[in-house]
């Protein structure tokens, strides 16, 4: 009885292990570059120290994926979040977004910003998110679609 009305443990831990990197891969590809269609051309970010790549697990498995950007002024950027296919549409996305916001909070940083496919600006102003200009530090070209909004943390 104890095992059918457990709740399903959810936790987000900083990719390490080759098995979080690979899902990390998967998801990026999967569900951003495949779509494109191109070879994932931003794995560089995995080893530099200004970009931060989450997994959310579920009990054992790993059903979402985050690549935050650390940018100056305690500012931050949501550069990709997933949830996998069939874990979406049950609350996953907003208690995994609640976490990266915790994180990057207790990281010292003041804002997150990003910029929203137009099928996802509901979700993130259903959390909280506001227009505000992205203001990309490095000034990377922005697909014309996407919408700058960000939250104060």
């Amino acid at each position: 009885m104890i095992e059918k009305t457990k709740q399903p443990e959810l936790r987000m831990v900083r990719c390490t292990h080759p098995a979080e990197w690979e899902a990390a891969r998967a998801f990026r590809q999967k569900y951003f570059f495949d779509l494109v269609p191109i070879a994932d051309p931003y794995t560089w970010t995995f080893d530099h120290p200004k970009h931060v790549h989450l997994v959310l697990y579920q009990d054992n498995a790993v059903i979402g994926y985050t690549h935050l950007q650390l940018w100056p002024e305690k500012r931050s950027a949501m550069r990709i979040m997933v949830i996998d296919e069939p874990f979406r549409n049950q609350g996953f996305g907003g208690k995994f977004l609640a976490l990266c916001e915790q994180w990057l909070k207790t990281q010292g940083y003041e804002t997150l910003h990003m910029e929203s496919r137009p099928e996802s600006l509901n979700f993130y102003q259903q959390n909280g998110y506001k227009p505000m200009p992205f203001n990309d530090p490095e000034a990377h070209e922005s697909d014309p679609r996407d919408i700058a909004v960000a939250k104060v943390l």
